[in-house]
């Protein structure tokens, strides 16, 4: 069964501010971890407020622990992740937009930038 990690491993892990967790989530991801979209999002957001991590910066490092880890909707988050570098919007309307665009879903919104981002990839 893999290990769940939440956004504070995943923050030590990218980050490696205190290089003995880094080093401990480094082992569980190596025995098989996985990530969801919320915690994706709860590390976009604090990269972002907290440290002022370049938002291509935050991808590329997300999309490498993407390739490390298992997460059910990789590929929606990926696309919001390539949404939150092209776009002005927060993560969360990154993710609901890729949603829409890789299974098809139907959004309601009334949120202009989301609007804008394709409706299907």
């Amino acid at each position: 069964m893999r290990t769940l990690l939440d956004a504070n491993a995943a923050l030590r892990y990218l980050l490696e501010d205190y290089p003995e967790q880094a080093e401990v989530v480094a082992q569980v991801i190596a025995d098989g971890a996985e990530i969801t979209p919320e915690v994706i999002a709860e590390v976009v957001y604090v990269l972002d407020g907290v440290y002022s991590v370049p938002r291509g910066r935050a991808a590329e490092s997300l999309e490498l622990l993407l390739g490390e880890v298992y997460c059910a909707r990789g590929a929606v988050v990926s696309t919001a992740l390539g949404y939150y570098v092209g776009s002005g919007l927060v993560f969360v309307d990154c993710l609901m937009a890729a949603e829409r665009a890789v299974t098809g879903r139907q959004v309601l919104t009334f949120d202009d930038g989301l609007q804008r981002l394709p409706a299907r990839e």
